[in-house]
């Protein structure tokens, strides 16, 4: 039997990211997207030797609509016989105390859900079911907000968490009008999720208002114009990433948990922005906040390491630069 289109794609995408068989789990809201990746690996689980797992959270913010999608997507997960685990976070409630926005609130706890899923049932892999059109909403998304070479690459295809889960997007290239066609074959079914519509969403505006005045009246093929962009970012970015590493293992003298101490005079001569790449690893290396760190802050520590000088950043960490030395630590570390 000839496969559909997504089940070749997906097919190709999971053996080039899941390079052995494991446990996967995968994502379930119930809609479109979602309910395809699951079918597709259903489909595939023999050939690429994978067993599935299935994670659905309610944020209860729907009311009934929500549960009744959790209903439906245990009694999908009960047909095809694939195990499945739903869970439930009040997320207007956490937004509330943690004084987050309702999607940011979300997205963390979700994947926060998410992890704690695949350690308890041993998946080493997370598929997540974002598609070309989430990629093309999210790169627009970092243009309006302002972004870096890192922002402007969109959504990874696969990312290491810090529990060393592997989190993986197989369709990312998939378009909308084949995960339908791809639903209509099977004859499947999915939930519609009314909030996709709700306009009070920034995600929804640009879905549902921007990239069509964009397409209509400037680019029809705005989407992958900006997916295009992200790849090219990507690639780029990805060669940055290799410099800065090297540099920063060059550079790096002492590092602590706390505190960390760098020698400057290897970086004279080199590129502002791959200056700040390099600062940026070391933050990701020793874990200090990076929430409030935006361009601001990542290009006055590039000039204090060309120029000299001292500031306080986000997180209460202390940097100056002394002698032939950039010396950073944490408030109430102690001195380097």
């Amino acid at each position: 039997m000839t496969r559909h289109p997504l089940t070749e794609r997906l097919a190709r995408e999971i053996a080039g990211l899941v390079r052995e068989p494991r446990p996967v789990l995968v994502a379930v809201s119930g809609g479109a997207d979602s309910v395809a990746l699951l079918r597709g690996l259903h489909e595939l689980r023999d050939d690429l030797k994978l067993s599935l797992h299935v994670a659905h959270l309610d944020h209860q913010l729907r009311g009934q609509a929500a549960r009744e999608d959790a209903d439906w997507v245990e009694r999908l997960c009960n047909r095809l016989v694939v195990p499945c685990t739903i869970d439930r976070a009040d997320i207007a409630g956490i937004a509330q105390q943690s004084a987050r926005g309702i999607e940011e609130t979300a997205r963390d706890e979700r994947y926060r859900f998410l992890e704690a899923t695949a350690r308890a049932h041993d998946c080493q892999t997370i598929a997540l079911a974002h598609t070309a059109a989430d990629q093309a909403e999210t790169i627009l998304h970092h243009i309006l907000r302002g972004t870096g070479l890192a922002g402007l690459s969109g959504i990874p295809r696969e990312r290491v968490l810090n529990s060393g889960i592997l989190l993986i997007r197989p369709l990312l290239d998939v378009e909308r009008s084949m995960v339908l066609d791809y639903l209509a074959q099977l004859g499947q079914e999915f939930r519609e999720d009314e909030s996709n519509r709700d306009e009070a969403y920034t995600r929804n505006r640009l879905r549902l208002q921007l990239l069509p005045l964009l397409a209509e009246q400037y680019n029809p093929h705005i989407r992958e114009s900006l997916r295009r962009l992200g790849e090219q970012a990507a690639q780029a970015q990805s060669a940055l990433e290799v410099l800065a590493a090297d540099l920063l293992e060059r550079i790096l003298d002492v590092a602590t948990a706390e505190e960390c101490r760098l020698k400057w005079q290897p970086l004279a001569g080199v590129p502002r922005h791959l200056i700040r790449e390099i600062l940026s690893q070391l933050w990701r290396q020793q874990n200090w906040p990076r929430q409030k760190m935006g361009f601001e802050q990542w290009d006055a520590l590039a000039e204090i390491t060309l120029s000299g000088g001292a500031a306080t950043l986000p997180g209460k960490i202390d940097v100056r630069r002394e002698g032939r030395w950039i010396v950073l630590c944490r408030e109430g570390s102690g001195t380097v």
